[in-house]
């Protein structure tokens, strides 16, 4: 935009979201690195609000660059945006489309435009650390029913039956082995789990386990918590503000597409000195 503008050139940008609160934010960036008024949000749009205004004729008349981002997150939105716009082209050549994304497969979009070059921009990466669901039963020694004494186990032949149950003898055989070197415990909890049921008081414990310990510290600065509905998300904070280990130094934020932008936007501040937040979000984060 910069170049554009310093060669005397007009210049306008669209870039499309899929979601609010990224257009939102990436606005707010945008505008304090040009040293722009909050209020300034250019012109970010999510993809649904352009898609509405291709309804008005020439509303993108005066567009130079239109910019999608995040593209490998298919909708049908964002499917019928870039069929707009491959036919927009063979009436306005001059205009410059950009698709962006960390994850997409560039070669497909790339073949759909006509051969559009590929451009990779290496960026920052950080270490990530994957763990699994017996893992996180392992680390807070969950078990189903904390009733339960902490040396009773199932013997061979109960686990074999839980482990079977649904399963064909490859899969079970396959979890078996996955299990091997977990603790009795950690493995008994695992097959007794019901994997199409959100445990909140796994999640809880967990959250507790990393907030508490001192050899975890440094992943308790700030948690991200995955769940699929708002309904979920209520139900977990509700759990995690009955629990005392998070009473005092710790805030709470939840992120919905229903929840108000002003809300959305706590989620992304950075917490007082001494305090560390949680995040409990569907995908819009």
């Amino acid at each position: 935009m910069e170049n554009e503008l310093a060669n005397g050139r007009e210049c306008k940008v669209f870039v499309t979201e899929p979601r609010r609160i990224s257009a939102i934010s990436l606005a707010r960036r945008v505008s304090e690195e040009l040293g722009e008024r909050h209020q300034d949000l250019g012109t970010n749009r999510t993809t649904g609000v352009v898609v509405r205004m291709l309804e008005r004729p020439n509303e993108l008349q005066d567009v130079s660059h239109i910019v999608l981002d995040e593209v490998h997150e298919r909708s049908i939105d964002s499917d019928f945006l870039l069929i707009v716009l491959r036919r927009l082209l063979t009436q306005r050549p001059e205009l410059k489309v950009v698709l962006m994304s960390a994850t997409v497969d560039a070669k497909k979009f790339s073949d759909y435009l006509g051969g559009a070059p590929v451009l990779n921009i290496p960026g920052r990466t950080f270490p990530v650390q994957v763990r699994y669901l017996e893992d996180a039963i392992n680390l807070t020694k969950y078990r189903l029913d904390d009733s339960l004494p902490a040396s009773t186990t199932i013997d061979e032949e109960e686990e074999e039956n839980l482990s079977d149950e649904g399963l064909t003898d490859e899969m079970s055989r396959g979890l078996r082995e996955t299990l091997e070197d977990y603790p009795a415990q950690a493995r008994d909890t695992v097959l007794k789990f019901d994997e199409y049921r959100l445990d909140y008081r796994l999640i809880t414990k967990l959250l507790t386990t990393i907030a508490t310990r001192q050899d975890l510290n440094q992943y308790s600065k700030a948690i991200l918590v995955f769940l699929p509905g708002l309904a979920e998300i209520r139900r977990l904070h509700d759990e995690i503000g009955s629990d005392p280990a998070f009473n005092q130094g710790w805030i709470i934020h939840t992120l919905h597409s229903s929840i108000a932008s002003e809300d959305q936007e706590k989620a992304f501040l950075v917490p007082p000195e001494g305090i560390r937040k949680i995040v409990i979000a569907t995908n819009i984060a």
